[in-house]
């Protein structure tokens, strides 16, 4: 049960040492940063680790950590992403082992290789890493290990056989089963093992050879399942750590033959992973949540805002279609601009900043009139709907307002200088929203509004 209790304080430790970093600064998010489904990502990562393995068995003198005689072993782990939070790795780990208990020790090394299933804690949580630096994952999975051991001699002794002779032990020396275990009583020979055999297990038990002589190693299904913790240093690298418990189908690590509980051991690792993949992409393991995906799938239920989106693309496709009708709506547009108080807008999806081609044939006219006449110059002013923290929708509209003035000045060959930018946050909405639920129209204060500057 201690063992367990171990993994417990481990997660415990983890959960406080992260609490206070674990808020989302959304407000600087970059679109890399944010994982769409049509995007690539780098998914693949291989990952170097090193650690000590403690052994939970008959033959130990400690409930949770060795006194003495620590063993180490190194891993290595191939691992594939499926999406923000889902990933699957295989890995092989190897190390010696030992543990002594009264008078007997026993000495050995194991294989490990297993198959995983991984998932990112913080990524069901808080919807992506924590300060875009932690990762903390959850780990369960399949095995099998493969080992040799033999149980030795740790001190002076002697053993009576039944015909009156003597037998001095000496320390160091490999037992055998009728040093033990009292064969009268049946046991183990019912498992199949001779009184006169050597206890060890992957070596030959008895004959010529015995018990040096190296046979095929055993295999025992192992189910490993633990947690990690994962800080990224770049694009390329992370490191990390890693605490996973390694439970056994059987009870023969040690070659002790009338254990209760079937052996485990539990693998420590600090550990250094490479992200296979081109340097200009995120790894999808760290990024965020598309909040704008739910958004949309949350709106394709509700009627309403279905038949209010039709209606909105129906007059943007009419007004594009007149526009392009005669060269009186042409002159008709360039006037209306000049007007205090008339602006060109264009608007935006939630939680978003970038221009569709809507708003590219509205800051295409718009392009078209500046051009015509030098001396006009545009005050972009931005807004957000009321979702969200005043301090994050702020910087929203901000982005908006950038948005729509890299498109004027790179796409559309406009001199900055020509344009101010005017971000206001949630400060002045069109439709008040908390009011008029359920039909307040987030979507007319997610817009970007264009007014000549007049002198």
């Amino acid at each position: 049960m201690n063992r367990f209790s171990t993994l417990i304080c481990i997660w415990l430790l983890s959960s406080l040492s992260f609490s206070s970093i674990a808020q989302i600064d959304f407000a600087n998010l970059d679109e890399e940063q944010i994982y769409r489904k049509e995007n690539k990502y780098n998914t693949w990562a291989v990952t170097l680790g090193y650690g000590p393995v403690i052994y939970y068995v008959d033959v130990i003198d400690y409930t949770v950590f060795p006194k003495n005689d620590w063993k180490m072993g190194p891993t290595i782990m191939l691992s594939k992403q499926f999406n923000r939070p889902w990933g699957l790795d295989a890995q092989f780990m190897m190390a010696d082992m030992y543990g002594q208990k009264n008078t007997r020790y026993f000495k050995g090394d194991l294989l490990d290789f297993s198959l995983n299933l991984t998932f990112s804690i913080n990524q069901f949580a808080i919807f992506g890493p924590i300060n875009d630096k932690w990762n903390i994952y959850g780990k369960v999975g399949f095995g099998l290990t493969y080992f040799r051991s033999k149980q030795y001699r740790l001190t002076n002794g002697s053993y009576t056989n039944p015909d009156g002779t003597v037998e001095q032990l000496i320390p160091g020396q490999v037992l055998r089963v009728k040093h033990v275990y009292d064969y009268n009583l049946g046991y183990p020979d019912a498992y199949g093992w001779d009184r006169e055999d050597y206890l060890a297990i992957g070596y030959a038990r008895n004959g010529e050879g015995a018990p040096d002589k190296e046979i095929d190693r055993h295999n025992e299904i192992v189910i490993p399942f633990g947690l990690g913790v994962k800080y990224r240093i770049n694009k390329s690298f992370d490191i990390g750590a890693e605490v996973l418990m390694r439970s056994m189908s059987a009870d023969n690590l040690d070659v002790n033959l009338s254990g209760a509980d079937n052996d485990s051991y539990m693998y420590t690792s600090v550990n250094l992973t490479y992200k296979i993949g081109k340097k200009n992409k995120r790894h999808a393991a760290w990024t965020y949540k598309d909040f704008n995906m739910e958004y949309k799938r949350l709106r394709q239920n509700d009627p309403l805002a279905v038949r209010l989106d039709s209606i909105r693309s129906e007059i943007e496709y009419l007004a594009a279609q007149d526009s392009l009708a005669s060269d009186t709506t042409t002159i008709y547009t360039e006037s209306i601009i000049y007007q205090e108080g008339i602006s060109e807008s264009v608007f935006f999806d939630f939680d978003k900043s970038d221009i569709d081609r809507r708003s590219e044939r509205t800051l295409a006219k718009l392009a078209r009139v500046m051009k015509a006449n030098e001396e006009i110059r545009i005050r972009i002013v931005g807004y957000c709907d009321e979702r969200g923290s005043e301090e994050y929708n702020l910087a929203l509209s901000k982005r908006r307002c950038n948005s729509v003035l890299n498109t004027l000045v790179n796409q559309f060959k406009l001199p900055a200088e020509r344009f101010q930018i005017d971000p206001r946050g949630e400060s002045e909405m069109l439709s008040d929203t908390k009011q008029l639920q359920p039909y307040g129209l987030h979507l007319v204060n997610r817009r970007v509004d264009m007014f000549v500057i007049v002198e």
